[in-house]
């Protein structure tokens, strides 16, 4: 967006607007989506303490156009953007570290008192490895640094997205032909904004899942060619315990039996290690799901309840043959 653009916001709105398919606009200070932005610490409560956090100026109508919830006093007003020395609304965690109420005044970019609005709830807008860190929103006033260059723009259901970026450029270059056609790589989805944040978990998780269905897969062929190979080494052996009166039942629990002692031994073994491991990962992020022993008790009845079905899906052939007949081929 150019200066001269963002300094004639509402000339800019009013002719986007007529596009029927834009349902609202707001502005910011470049990306809503980052991984950091402007820093400002300021003074509070004399000399006694500071205050820190990233700034991000908006628009009076940006928490409404994101449907970021106040929690505590108001949202900005139009009349916040005629204000002598800019207004603030900060988050929960920048109440809850400084102690700020609505009631205070902290220097804005003008280094004079501005208003403390409201209080919005906390939200995230960095990578799932960031833990949500005090945060202000803040309206310039009449007196900007700088006019607010990002255009977010807010769509009906259902529109030709395509389309329209064409439509909205195209007005944008004839409001200020110095545009250029170049404008159209900054339009993106906002969706996509914030899948960029995830991308690389997701595609972790992709994979993990890839490589988990391929080692449930090689297992279980594992499972059924070791029972195949069992049952006809044993063959004599399951003929004479049929001849000596056990049943089908018990010739099953015969090879059940192994191959579960197999599954817990591996079950002990895996567990500590697939805890060092989720443990380990996990510490890369700045909320972390707890690990419940319920998941590995599932994971064991799951793997346990495979087992034994393809153990006995393939022994049971085997175990119900004719005694004679694989004796009298033995």
């Amino acid at each position: 967006m150019t200066w001269e653009l963002a300094s004639n916001r509402e000339t800019v709105e009013n002719q986007l607007k007529t596009d029927a398919d834009i349902k609202d606009i707001a502005w910011g200070d470049g990306p809503f989506v980052a991984n950091s932005r402007m820093a400002w610490g300021r003074p509070f409560k004399g000399d006694v303490e500071n205050v820190s956090w990233q700034v991000y100026p908006v628009s009076w109508n940006f928490l409404r156009f994101m449907g970021i919830d106040i929690v505590e006093g108001r949202d900005f007003t139009p009349a916040d953007e005629q204000s002598e020395n800019g207004v603030y609304i900060i988050n929960e965690t920048a109440q809850k570290k400084y102690g700020i109420t609505t009631e205070d005044r902290i220097n804005g970019h003008k280094d004079a008192p501005a208003e403390i609005a409201g209080v919005c709830k906390d939200f995230n807008f960095s990578p799932l490895r960031d833990e949500i860190s005090p945060f202000a929103f803040y309206v310039y006033g009449k007196e900007p640094w700088s006019p607010c260059m990002r255009l977010f723009i807010r769509t009906e259901s259902g529109v030709d997205t395509q389309a329209l970026m064409e439509r909205t450029i195209k007005t944008l270059n004839d409001l200020d032909p110095t545009l250029g056609n170049g404008f159209s790589v900054w339009m993106s989805p906002f969706k996509q904004a914030i899948e960029n944040q995830y991308k690389k978990e997701q595609n972790l998780s992709k994979l993990i899942t890839l490589f988990t269905i391929l080692a449930i897969v090689i297992s279980l062929m594992g499972v059924f060619g070791l029972v195949m190979f069992e049952t006809e080494h044993r063959r004599k052996e399951i003929g004479i315990r049929r001849v000596h009166g056990a049943t089908v039942q018990q010739i099953l629990a015969m090879f059940n039996s192994r191959f579960v002692k197999i599954v817990l031994v591996c079950f002990v073994i895996a567990v500590p290690v697939s805890i060092f491991i989720m443990r380990r990962y996990l510490e890369g992020f700045a909320y972390q799901v707890p690990l419940h022993v319920w998941v590995f008790a599932l994971a064991l009845v799951a793997v346990l309840g495979v087992t034994v079905a393809v153990v006995t899906l393939r022994s049971l052939r085997a175990a119900t043959v004719n005694p004679v007949k694989s004796l009298r081929n033995e």
